[in-house]
């Protein structure tokens, strides 16, 4: 079974570009994909960041390459290019055959009808190593033969984490955060019957009890808005308790930083922000 496949010239999502001027002058695709309408604030950092890796392979008149390349914590971030239509999975192989599921990227067509993207995969926490090879794998339109196209990465551990526990008399709420050198990530944990139970009747197509639901956490500091979550998922589990995933650009200064909850009727309520401060280890 070819898992979570994409026509990619197909997608009625892809965008029609020209080639930028970021190619001619030399930059990564993950300065190029910045120059096109779509954009991640996470792509200038990458284009730092990445290696350069070039890995290619050319098959019955279609190439296709890995240009750049980087492996943090849980996560592995490529850009790519392919001179033809393939399909291709969605995430990333693993070389014993796990899968890195996709949760982030994009691709564009260019007017030459090259596709140029770039993908967010996370590492199974079984699978992280300190050097890992990974697959892009695909196929070409007229064949059932899946190919993949390999390169090994080192691992780099995220190195600055936070925490911190909400004032809220309504719930109980912990959050735990963690950065390298691309964003700033983790989640909140959340203790309420009734939160969970709005979300769970959401998620199922049900009719909700009326309560106002948190539905993200914006980031602040020193009561200056950095940033709204760029991530949004969130996960029930039983009928109490509910984890936020949450994302947010790379930040140098961790400092006076504190998630606000966002409901979805009254807003913002600053009153219930998490105060985030360096975690400590035992």
């Amino acid at each position: 079974m070819f898992r979570k496949t994409t026509a990619l010239f197909l997608a009625v999502s892809l965008m029609i570009v020209s080639v930028s001027a970021a190619s001619a002058s030399g930059s990564g695709l993950f300065h190029e994909m910045m120059e096109t309408e779509y954009t991640d604030e996470r792509l200038e950092v990458l284009e730092k960041v990445a290696d350069t890796i070039s890995v290619s392979r050319t098959e019955d008149s279609v190439t296709v390459e890995v240009s750049q390349a980087y492996y943090e914590g849980n996560r592995v971030y490529i850009s790519y290019r392919a001179s033809g239509p393939i399909f291709e999975q969605d995430g990333l192989e693993l070389e014993d055959g796990s899968y890195a599921d996709i949760t982030g990227g994009g691709s564009v067509l260019r007017e030459d009808g090259s596709v140029i993207g770039w993908k967010e995969c996370i590492v199974p926490e079984s699978e992280l190593a300190e050097v890992q090879t990974f697959c892009l794998v695909y196929r070409n339109p007229d064949s059932e033969e899946k190919r993949a196209l390999k390169f090994t990465l080192e691992h780099h551990a995220y190195d600055r984490y936070l925490e911190g526990i909400s004032p809220s008399e309504a719930y109980q709420a912990r959050a735990i955060l963690y950065t390298g050198k691309v964003d700033l990530k983790g989640i909140v944990m959340m203790t309420c019957p009734e939160q969970a139970a709005s979300w769970l009747a959401w998620q199922e197509g049900e009719e909700a009890d009326g309560t106002d639901v948190i539905v993200c956490w914006n980031l602040y500091q020193k009561d200056e808005l950095v940033s709204a979550d760029l991530f949004g998922a969130t996960a029930v589990h039983g009928t109490e308790k509910l984890t936020f995933g949450v994302m947010f650009p790379f930040m140098e200064d961790l400092s006076g930083l504190k998630l606000v909850p966002e409901y979805s009727e009254a807003g913002e309520k600053p009153e219930e922000a998490i105060a985030l401060e360096p975690m400590l280890w035992d």
